[in-house]
């Protein structure tokens, strides 16, 4: 359950990740709609997270995102159930001192590559609240379209969509992964 690019490693998150974890899951600028406040707030959300991908089918799960020249964790990555099966819901979370790296677009990519291939997804889905450019910026840059809205945490989404053909048909597709 590894996959690589060139400048990253996703791996499966560990219950020894929760500094890093805390890292992300407690900034605001990150985790606007829900971060956890304190260190020990992250670690209790870590092990929810480390629960849930027990019961997730081979291949699925929260990933941590190295950078391998540092060997730093930057981000995570979600391929895991989604509401409406067969579907795999696609989530990406990054560091914001690592915003506008390229990470959350090349661990992205790679995801994708690997859960159409490995996991032999039918099609991936990710909601997004509008208001999130960002993260709406990099569903396109994947080829994700919207397909419908939905309400989450209270909160209006927009669900999008991305079929194996659409990913394989990408000018990234055939350097998204080093190894999987």
């Amino acid at each position: 359950m590894t996959f690589e690019t060139s400048r990253l490693l996703a791996r499966p998150l560990e219950p020894s990740d929760h500094e890093a974890f805390h890292r992300i899951w407690g900034d605001l600028r990150v985790i606007w709609w829900g971060a956890t406040p304190d260190a020990a707030a992250s670690a209790r959300k870590l092990d929810e997270i480390l629960e849930r991908v027990r019961h997730m089918p081979a291949g699925q799960g929260w990933f941590a995102v190295v950078e391998k020249a540092s060997g730093v964790i930057v981000g995570d990555v979600v391929l895991a159930p989604y509401v409406a099966e067969p579907d795999l819901e696609l989530g990406w979370h990054f560091v914001f001192d690592g915003w506008g790296h390229g990470y959350a677009t090349e661990a992205s990519r790679a995801l994708v590559r690997y859960a159409f291939e490995r996991v032999a997804a039918v099609r991936l889905v990710a909601d997004i609240v509008p208001e999130n450019v960002r993260s709406m910026r990099l569903a396109a840059r994947l080829g994700m379209h919207p397909i419908g809205d939905r309400v989450r945490a209270s909160l209006p989404h927009v669900v999008l969509a991305l079929e194996r053909a659409e990913a394989e048909a990408a000018p990234w597709w055939p350097d998204a992964l080093v190894s999987s």
